[in-house]
């Protein structure tokens, strides 16, 4: 095995190695070559055999191959007689004294041959045939010492015929190799190969599991391949940051430990288990298992020699650290145990030494408890999560108090479910006991229920059990309550919760807890009621905690401060990344996706975020946040003009919510619907869908609405609704005076640009795009385009060109192409030419506006649509194109589109 894809479906990177098979295989017509492949055991030495057989196939290259059986391990000549075994009938076209050689020699009958002559004879058979013949050696250094002498010397002699051969074993080229013999180590795959190997052998393997084996594997294929958490607990390689073995990845290292002494098993074994490197810790537990001190010095002596560990300055070192796994994989359970009794005596580190221990007692033991617990303290690097999650684990077991236990149990599912192992958390959550705990047990289950992604909903009474729970736990355990209390405004938020539900969760609030409101407080309140919030300093304490960041990033977010966001989600990302807290990530992605829709200067970042967060949201079955994922991919896609797809999230986000049974996701659903109706010109429509959602500010949860309000407002002169806009506008600036966040001062000061009266227009429009505007890029390129059109309109043609073709600029460098095409237009029509019309017939016998028209026509627009978006009258559009049609020699919509989209 090796970088192979499952099923046979090629071979995955190795571009260096594929060249250098091309180019050995284009030679082969000039004589016998060789090609030498070495590396670690599962490092892909037969993939890339395999992808020489294949490759030698497709040139009509007869191939021969042997490797190395363990059942022929004592049968001489068994891997040479595997090789020859296809031309063995020809056997009686050799001259009479090589076919009685070959013929004695694989009864068994002849004495030891010449290793040279036997290697004529053998390649005289090979080349019986025409043409040149390719010979494929796996696992050389393990073949019988009899067939690797003979194809040893075949090697050194094929330069002379039209075989060649492709050899491959562990260790580096040897002396036995001819001086021309090309020669390739191969080395682990970089991560993004690595990464693929790993999806396409595990598709269905969550995000969060797809890391830790990658981080375990280092690149190494066939680790990549078989490593998995499995499901039966994690075990003694937990203990130095590894993944269990599977048998066929302790088969590849098999061979290696079947020849070694007791005393070097012993010493191995108790290596391989050690959470510590010092040699002398792990010669004193040597001492104490059979054989003494003199044994445990003679086996380290033994496995030094055979390079299965590096001893230096007083450490021993694996330079394979998959060993390790496959030694733990041989050794039975009683050898285990008197290996980690042995170390609990000689590793001086206490809690080492009690992971050590632990694993030798059976009942309880609350002092080496104390001590494991210690081993979960982070920062969890790579596999550094499988020790906090085994000590956890361990020390619950080995905890006599119901409620201490517990604790240790809660503290290992939300590590495993921050880390994004959802089925550790839940094996961790049911060995909680709510019977033998009461309020407590019943509290942590249901934080857990909120915490753990991919249980089934509930309805709106959650929120008054969690506040129960909070009560009823918050003298005792106020980390807990406070937890328990996030949860409901948590479910406040998804739900849109009623104003009892929300008041209920801040009231259990303030009789809990006082002011000044800590990090977890202000995200309750932001859940609950952000404008209260709004105006409340976001900082973290020093040095800042992850968890801290998160939660004022989501207060920021959720109170329309996107910028202040920004910076929270960001840092949290990094420090979430950093940890392998691969939970956390559905929740940061979304929302930055989401704020860099409005404050990012291209949508690509927004875009990878989107499907970065929606692809591990799947995975982890972080339904909520898929949801998001979807709304911010749905409104991307419409801004974009990528309609279609653009309804076809929408219709996605539909389905969840009706399944989820929570309406937040609807709003979402909206605006890419409304951004579709107004992208292809369809305002009036547009104005309507999104007006509907103004019935009634939910204050909460407004701050979607706000956004809505940018496009309810640019829609809202086309469709005619200004009047009724203004209204809107008013609600909402009346009941945020309160507390308004950035993007909405702005918003606000778009729509009082937009619809002012002509008197007051202009000096709205300068202070919508004054200091600061820039930092909102979609809605600045849409006040430039509002303000141009503005100006265009009351025939201030050369004004209107700048604040134009600014708009242009922005919203093509965004990719928002049908708002930049509609710029273009405009300019068009402020008599700006476009330098991509030089020689187009259209653009010479048709006016600005005309062009305009015509182009919206040709791409499926109604005459009413195109009024709407032009704000002209479906009768004097319907005007132009009756000029239009002869001009261009056309009778329809369709030759239209010909003429102006010629294929």
């Amino acid at each position: 095995m090796g970088a192979r894809a499952p099923g046979g479906s090629g071979l995955i990177g190795r571009e260096r190695e594929r060249d250098l098979v091309s180019s050995f295989l284009a030679g082969l017509s000039d004589g016998g070559r060789i090609l030498h492949l070495s590396g670690v055991p599962g490092i892909g030495k037969t993939a890339v055999l395999r992808f020489a057989v294949d490759a030698a196939a497709r040139r009509e290259v007869p191939v021969l191959s042997t490797s190395w059986v363990p059942d022929e391990r004592g049968l001489r000549y068994a891997a040479l007689h595997g090789l020859l075994r296809p031309r063995l009938p020809r056997l009686r076209q050799l001259p009479p004294e090589e076919r009685s050689l070959l013929e004695s020699v694989f009864a068994g009958h002849a004495a030891e041959p010449e290793p040279e002559r036997l290697a004529r004879s053998a390649l005289r058979l090979l080349a019986l045939a025409p043409g040149p013949v390719l010979v494929c050696v796996d696992d050389f250094d393990r073949l019988d010492a009899a067939s690797r002498d003979t194809i040893g010397h075949m090697a050194r002699l094929c330069g002379q015929t039209q075989v060649s051969m492709v050899v491959a074993e562990r260790t580096a080229p040897a002396a036995w190799l001819p001086a021309d013999a090309l020669t390739t180590v191969l080395t682990p795959l970089p991560a993004d190969e690595a990464r693929e190997l790993v999806h396409r052998s595990r598709p269905s393997a969550a995000h969060a599991e797809a890391e830790l084996v990658l981080a375990v594997a280092q690149g190494n294929p066939l680790a990549l391949t078989e490593l998995s958490l499995g499901g039966n607990g994690l075990r003694d390689a937990a203990g130095f940051g590894m993944l269990p073995a599977t048998p066929r990845l302790a088969d590849a290292y098999a061979e290696d430990l079947r020849a070694l002494s007791a005393a070097g098993h012993g010493v191995l074994l108790t290596a391989a288990l050690s959470t510590s490197s010092v040699v002398q810790e792990i010669l004193d537990a040597g001492a104490r298992l059979p054989g003494g001190t003199q044994a445990a010095r003679a086996g380290l002596a033994e496995i030094a020699e055979r390079g299965l560990v590096d001893v230096r300055e007083h450490h021993i070192r694996f330079p394979e650290p998959l060993i390790r796994t496959a030694v733990l994989h041989t050794a039975s359970a009683a050898r285990r145990m008197a290996a980690h009794a042995a170390l609990g005596h000689s590793v001086t580190d206490p809690a080492h030494a009690a992971w050590h221990t632990a694993q030798c007692v059976t009942g309880a033991d609350e002092e080496l408890a104390e001590r494991l617990e210690s081993l979960a303290e982070g920062p969890w690097p790579g596999a550094g999560l499988l020790r906090a999650l085994a000590a956890l684990e361990c020390a619950a077991r080995l905890s006599a108090d119901p409620e201490r236990r517990a604790g240790r149990l809660l503290r290992a599912a939300e590590l495993a479910c921050h880390h994004g192992l959802v089925e550790q958390a839940h094996q961790h959550a049911r060995g909680i006991d709510p019977d033998e705990l009461g309020d407590l047990g019943s509290a942590m289950l249901l934080w857990l229920h909120d915490l753990v992604p991919g249980n089934l909903p509930v309805g709106r009474e959650r929120i008054a059990h969690l506040c129960s729970a909070a009560r009823a736990v918050a003298a005792a355990h106020p980390v807990l309550a406070q937890k328990l209390l996030h949860a409901a405004a948590g479910r406040c938020w998804w739900q849109q919760a009623g104003a009892t539900d929300r008041d209920l969760v801040v009231r259990t609030l303030k009789e809990l807890r006082t002011p000044p409101w800590g990090t977890r407080d202000i995200a309750v309140l932001a859940l609950t009621d952000p404008l209260s919030v709004s105006r409340l300093p976001l900082r973290t304490s020093e040095p800042p905690d992850p968890d801290q960041r998160l939660l004022l990033g989501q207060a920021a977010h959720l109170t329309g401060d996107l910028a202040q966001a920004a910076v929270f989600l960001q840092e949290a990302e990094a420090a979430a990344r950093a940890d392998g807290r691969h939970g956390r990530l559905p929740h940061i992605l979304a929302a930055r996706a989401l704020g860099e829709i409005w404050r990012g200067s291209e949508w690509r970042t927004a875009e990878a975020m989107a499907a970065e967060g929606r692809m591990i949201a799947t995975g982890l079955e972080h339904r909520n946040f898929a949801v998001r994922a979807i709304g911010a991919q749905g409104v991307l896609a419409a801004l974009q003009g990528r309609h279609d797809r653009a309804r076809q999230c929408a219709a996605e986000i539909d389905e969840a919510s009706l399944h989820l049974g929570q309406g937040q996701h609807l709003s979402l659903a909206t605006l890419t619907r409304v951004l579709t109706a107004s992208g292809t010109g369809r305002y009036a429509e547009a104005y309507t869908q999104l007006r509907a959602s103004f019935t009634e500010l939910l204050t909460p949860y407004s701050f979607e609405q706000f956004w809505g309000l940018a496009f309810l407002v640019e829609a809202a002169l086309p469709a005619g609704e200004a009047d009724d806009a203004r209204a809107v506008v008013e609600q909402i600036d009346h009941r945020t005076r309160t507390g308004r966040s950035p993007l909405l001062e702005r918003i606000l000061d778009y729509a009082g640009a937009v619809l002012a009266q002509d008197e007051e227009a202009e000096n709205r429009y300068r202070a919508a795009l004054g200091d600061g505007s820039e930092q909102w890029p979609l809605l600045y390129a849409m006040t430039q385009f509002s303000h141009g059109v503005w100006l265009r309109r009351r025939r201030r043609v050369l004004e209107s060109r700048a604040p134009l073709t600014t708009a242009e600029s922005v919203f093509r460098s965004l990719g928002a192409m049908p708002r930049a095409e509609l710029a273009a237009a405009e300019l068009r029509a402020a008599g700006l030419a476009d330098t991509t019309e030089s020689g187009n017939t259209a653009a010479q016998v048709l006016s600005p506006q005309q062009l305009t028209i015509a182009r919206l026509a040709a791409q499926g627009l109604t005459n009413r649509a195109i009024a709407e978006r032009l704000q002209l009258s479906p009768r004097t559009v319907a005007s132009h194109l009756y000029q239009i049609f002869p001009k261009l020699d056309v009778t329809s919509r369709a030759q239209l589109a010909e003429k102006l989209h010629p294929r």
